[in-house]
């Protein structure tokens, strides 16, 4: 008797599904925190000028 090997990486299609939806999250995420993100960015960098 043998036992048959599966392939547990899963297929192409999985990955670049996966790959995609990460990238739509992150890019929403950016859009949400970025005015935030830019407004901290520019008092840091204000106060350190002076």
């Amino acid at each position: 008797m043998r036992k048959v090997v599966r392939d547990e990486r899963g297929s192409i299609p999985e990955w670049v599904m996966l790959l995609v939806m990460g990238i739509g999250i992150v890019m929403a995420l950016w859009a949400i925190v970025q005015p935030d993100l830019a407004s901290i960015v520019s008092d840091a960098l204000n106060q350190l000028r002076g």
